[in-house]
């Protein structure tokens, strides 16, 4: 059936919004990303700029397909660079095929054209089998350069954890004052990686914007002789952005509840039933100074200690070279590795060349 695939505008809303809730992420646990009741005003964290593109039938006006290009300012080999994010592709089964893809992306080659952003960034859940098809270089689509495995992990909150005072260093919650200081220190050390955003002053303690919903309490501050060292905060996202089991294979169905016996014994999250609301926030705005692992596991243990009586796990999100990762890893958790692409057309492929080897940063909350 023929298909009409247009920039979808606010009377598009309920449709997308359907989408979305239809067609969860596949694997052994099947997630429905929900965007309700505003699907536009959850796009306020991927980028300043957001545009959403829809394709219907064209004689019954049936949604079948979505996508969305943001733009946001990051830090490219250590400079500000406006770069494009590709996320919400929904497309229904019957509509996979590569005329129908290739349509979806010369809309978005249409869009690029505009010149606000010479290539994009995109991630794919590694059990989205039909998503990271479109990376084996099919004719009329983008080129799909993957730069590593994005490893993001449900760590337990109920699990014991140890925490160790370090001797010379003093972890305290932010306050509205010391948002001068958090954006001097997240530009400064965020350049360190590829990706890591841009932020202003303006983006901190608001309602709206890149970092939305993020208060003073929720960002734990590391000082040494009064220096600010590391930053990492809690980012909770329920008010415009939830996720909902829909689903487990069937071999994890079985053993859902067993599993759940061994898993509150043992500090794992547990796997709660099909239709609940997961209860969690995303570690966020992960910046330490040289890298200091110990550091990190301080301001680590006393977010979690915090925040455990109010959410059931912590989602967090690192490229597998990041030096930080194997601290993440030593808590009790449940893996789900996505893999990350750099989409572009010829026009940045020589840009794209010439990307340094910082180890590339992806704030989980804004993707």
């Amino acid at each position: 059936m023929e298909i009409s695939i247009e920039l979808a505008d606010k009377k598009d809303n309920a449709d997308l919004l359907d989408l979305m809730h239809e067609m969860p992420m596949p694997g052994y646990i099947q997630v429905s990303y929900r965007r309700d009741p505003d699907f536009f005003d959850s796009l306020g964290v991927e980028g300043r700029i957001s545009q959403t593109i829809i394709g219907r039938e064209l004689k019954t006006g049936r949604p079948v397909g979505m996508g969305t290009r943001s733009i946001k300012t990051m830090y490219i080999n250590g400079q500000p660079m406006d770069v494009g994010y590709l996320s919400s592709l929904r497309v229904r089964k019957e509509y996979r095929g590569t005329l129908h893809l290739a349509r979806g992306y010369k809309m978005f080659k249409e869009l690029h054209k505009d010149g606000k952003a010479p290539f994009y960034l995109c991630t794919m859940l590694n059990d989205n089998i039909a998503a990271r098809r479109l990376t084996t270089g099919r004719a009329h689509l983008p080129m799909h350069r993957n730069i590593g495995q994005f490893k993001c992990m449900a760590i337990a909150l109920s699990q014991t954890i140890h925490k160790r005072k370090l001797e010379g260093i003093a972890i305290r919650h932010a306050t509205r004052n010391d948002a001068p200081l958090l954006m001097q220190f997240l530009n400064a050390e965020g350049r360190r990686r590829q990706f890591f955003p841009v932020y202003s002053e303006g983006d901190l303690f608001m309602r709206k914007g890149l970092l939305r919903d993020i208060a003073p309490e929720d960002i734990i501050m590391a000082f040494s002789d009064s220096h600010l060292i590391g930053v990492i905060a809690a980012w909770d996202q329920k008010s415009f952005r939830r996720s909902v089991v829909t689903g487990y294979s069937k071999w994890l169905l079985r053993l859902r509840i067993a599993f759940n016996s061994f898993a509150k014994y043992l500090g794992f999250p547990i796997l709660p039933p099909v239709g609940s609301v997961l209860n969690y926030f995303y570690l966020s705005l992960v910046c330490i100074r040289d890298d200091n692992k110990e550091v990190f596991l301080n301001l680590l243990t006393d977010l979690m200690m915090c925040k455990r009586n109010k959410y059931s796990f912590m989602i967090a999100g690192m490229h597998e070279n990041d030096p930080l990762l194997t601290t993440l890893k030593n808590f009790r958790h449940l893996d789900y590795l996505s893999w990350i692409y750099l989409v572009y057309w010829e026009d940045a492929e020589k840009l794209c060349n010439e990307l340094d080897s910082r180890i590339p940063y992806l704030e989980l909350g804004g993707l």
